[in-house]
């Protein structure tokens, strides 16, 4: 008979757990392959550099891939670009190119792995162009014909309304009749633009972010969602899904229910959680970062609320479920199913992790890209403001 210590039976457990919490946790985000394409003068690498960070596109910095396509890449976010470069569609040298961009995009499309396809390609069109026939038309059928979802981006869209929407308009007939009718357009303008009599703001990007997330591939919409740096909605929608995985696991897992490895899941789960939520607002904070905030933070797991050590109702389950309800005032859906007060682990999570979305949403439209890569800088500031939420919240 073996006769193991309190101290021995608790470090076993918690050995346990770690293995099966590490399997949750072991795939990154995946990478999104977006293929940019259009002619010269459209404004790809402006409208990519605000989409994905200022310093994507920068002239000069893509890879050649071949002689009319670079390729850029991030090693903090998780995108892919392909861009069309040099694009005349009346030369006879880029009709060429035109089939081999078309190949190599077929040839990913029947690609086994499917986090190498191409996931979705925006097509760039200046909105200051009344043409859309001819060998750009061929080209977009070719692309489009592939089964890739594709969406036509109407760039520099700073003219009169009434002619963009004209010629949107002349865009979709001439799609439909040509059984393209599936493709969707949305108008953008990147940047601002300013006159000496008003300024336009930019617009737009939000709306195309949101169309490609609609028709992209669902497992591979969190690493497009992570990647983007305009849509503040899908990164909270993605979120809230990764909270709900917690949430599930916790209520559904067994070592939740053992009282004496309450404090371990809930700190390697919660913990594990943070730094998937980070990834999504482009804030890589390493497991040693989320350490530091959750021991300099005030989450407590040693006694928080005494609600998950103490065999006492302290109304802990009342008041953490009060003040989840009030984040659907703030746009949150808190779909977390019914927790009941058995559920602690699960509802600790639940609150911690709408805790830290708060506190990274306040940090990521705060900060430049460059001030987000300081470990330094965003460990000081989520302790600062975690602690300023959670006073506001239970000091009360």
């Amino acid at each position: 008979m073996n006769d193991y210590t309190n101290g021995q039976k608790m470090k076993m457990e918690e050995e346990e757990f770690n293995k099966t919490v590490d399997n949750l946790d072991r795939d990154d985000l995946p990478t999104a392959n977006i293929m940019v394409a259009g002619i010269t003068g459209t404004g790809k690498s402006t409208l990519l550099n605000a989409v994905f960070g200022k310093e994507l596109a920068e002239t000069g910095k893509g890879r050649p891939v071949t002689e009319h396509i670079d390729e850029y890449q991030s090693s903090s976010i998780p995108i892919h670009i392909w861009d069309t470069v040099g694009l005349e569609l009346d030369s006879e040298k880029t009709k060429e190119s035109i089939k081999s961009i078309r190949q190599i995009i077929a040839d990913k499309a029947t690609s086994k792995d499917q986090f190498n396809c191409i996931h979705a390609i925006w097509y760039c069109i200046n909105s200051g162009s009344s043409r859309y026939q001819g060998a750009e038309l061929d080209f977009i059928k070719n692309l489009h014909s592939i089964g890739v979802p594709f969406i036509i981006v109407l760039t520099q869209c700073i003219g009169e309304e009434e002619e963009i929407n004209a010629f949107e308009n002349k865009i979709k007939e001439i799609n439909a009749s040509m059984g393209m009718d599936d493709i969707e357009i949305v108008q953008v303008c990147a940047k601002e633009f300013k006159t000496r009599v008003f300024t336009i703001p930019a617009f737009g990007l939000d709306t195309l972010v949101d169309t490609t997330i609609k028709k992209m591939p669902d497992f591979i919409k969190g690493g497009f969602v992570a990647a983007q740096k305009v849509s503040k909605v899908q990164k909270r929608v993605q979120c809230e899904e990764i909270i709900y995985e917690y949430v599930k696991e916790a209520k559904e897992g067994f070592w939740d229910k053992v009282p004496l490895v309450k404090l371990f899941s809930a700190n390697k789960r919660i913990k594990n959680m943070l730094k998937k939520i980070g990834g999504m607002y482009n804030t890589q904070v390493s497991l040693e970062g989320i350490e530091k905030i959750t021991r300099e933070a005030d989450i407590n797991f040693e006694n928080a609320f005494f609600g998950l050590i103490s065999p006492i109702d302290r109304g802990y389950n009342e008041k953490v479920m009060e003040l989840l309800d009030k984040k659907k005032s703030e746009g949150f859906e808190v779909n977390v199913g019914e927790l009941s007060k058995s559920d602690r682990v699960a509802v600790m999570i639940a609150f911690y992790g709408y805790t830290f979305i708060s506190a990274i949403e306040e940090l990521w439209e705060k900060f430049t890209e460059e001030q987000l890569k300081d470990m330094d800088i965003v460990c000081r500031n989520l302790i600062d403001i975690i602690n300023r939420i959670l006073k506001e919240k239970v000091g009360n």
